[in-house]
């Protein structure tokens, strides 16, 4: 899998993961993350369960689903917490805030909404259960891989699968790429 450190979340979707929709990264210079994930399934007011998955993220992504935008379920608080505690990185579909401080930690975020008020700490939710986020089906251990263009999933099962073809993709893009800087045109390259 250090193979994936060497590619894009573009490269990866052409290679057949799948995008998780509108969520995007706090830090718009965000470099290459991967991991298996660690599933939260809550609700917009609940940022306790989300504190609570930070125990067991170690060397994992956390990835949430909490339905909507109306409160925050991560701030710099939780932030700190993850990085100290060796979470690769934390995905979620929901609302997140203390952008500015999570900048400052250089901590992997990915969200949809930044909102400025956070929920309770309700601990109301499910951890390392099915969830949808962005759009797609997340089971716990699926691999996630973000970066400064967005988030993907691939299934556990279709890791290889997924990694033989972004080695195809990026050879052709290489001599692609190799033509062009010998003057060729990419539209007589791809005889459009």
């Amino acid at each position: 899998m250090r193979f994936l450190k060497e590619v894009s979340v573009p490269n990866l979707c052409d290679a057949g993961a799948k995008v998780l929709k509108d969520i995007k990264p706090i830090n718009k210079n965000q470099k290459i993350i991967f991991g298996e994930a660690i599933t939260v399934k809550t609700t917009s007011n609940d940022w306790g369960t989300t504190v609570k998955a930070i125990s067991y993220g170690r060397n994992k992504i956390i990835v949430i689903d909490a339905e909507g935008e109306k409160t925050a379920i991560w701030g710099g608080l939780a932030t700190l917490n993850a990085k100290l505690k060796g979470v690769i990185a934390v995905v979620i579909d929901g609302s997140v805030r203390d952008v500015e401080e999570i900048n400052n930690l250089k901590f992997p975020v990915f969200s949809k909404y930044n909102v400025p008020n956070a929920g309770k700490p309700l601990d109301m939710g499910e951890i390392n259960v099915p969830i949808v986020c962005g759009g797609e089906l997340i089971n716990p251990g699926d691999i996630i891989v973000g970066d400064c263009n967005g988030v993907a999933v691939i299934e556990r099962s279709k890791i290889n699968e997924v990694i033989e073809n972004v080695k195809k993709i990026k050879e052709k893009e290489d001599l692609i790429k190799n033509r062009i800087m010998r003057g060729m045109d990419l539209r007589d390259i791809l005889k459009l």
